[in-house]
């Protein structure tokens, strides 16, 4: 088991578009993860201003998809084959001191880094992330977004 290479779990990431908020895994490991995404108009709302922003909704399903999905793949193709993983299907179960700071508009490219911190576990098929994320390249680099605690958990389709 294991070994799968970061181009494969992104392809076992069941989100697609436009639903999808990672365009790459950039690192991974049994310690951490960090993926990248950049933000499309399609992704946007519109304010009653006229501006196009992404809501604070779509940048907690990145930081899902990031540090609960992704991650909990990588660490479940551990113990068991990616074709068992193909049988399950995962749930978001919680979400605790979550925190937008800054906005977000289309074309910015954002990576999102998730690790286990103080509090975070992995738990056979079951896992707590602290996640960050941060404004990558552009007039805001490095300027923090949102972070905040997030789990999700994997079950055999149809219990």
């Amino acid at each position: 088991m294991g070994g799968l290479t970061r181009e494969k779990i992104l392809s076992l990431i069941p989100q697609e578009r436009p639903m999808r908020f990672v365009d790459e895994i950039v690192e991974l490991d049994e310690e951490h993860i960090l993926g990248v995404y950049t933000w499309k108009k399609e992704d946007a709302i519109l304010t009653p201003k006229g501006v196009s922003l992404i809501p604070a909704a779509k940048l907690i399903e990145m930081a899902a998809q990031i540090g609960s999905v992704a991650w909990c793949i990588y660490h479940m193709t551990q113990t068991i084959s990616e074709s068992a993983i193909g049988g399950m299907v995962g749930f978001f179960a919680e979400i605790r001191r979550a925190e937008c700071k800054k906005l977000v508009f289309p074309g910015d490219k954002i990576a999102c880094f998730a690790s286990f911190g103080e509090e975070g576990y992995f738990r056979t098929s079951k896992l707590l992330s602290e996640v960050q994320m941060q404004f990558d390249g552009g007039p805001n680099d490095g300027q923090d977004i949102f972070e905040g605690l997030l789990s999700g958990m994997w079950v055999p389709r149809g219990e």
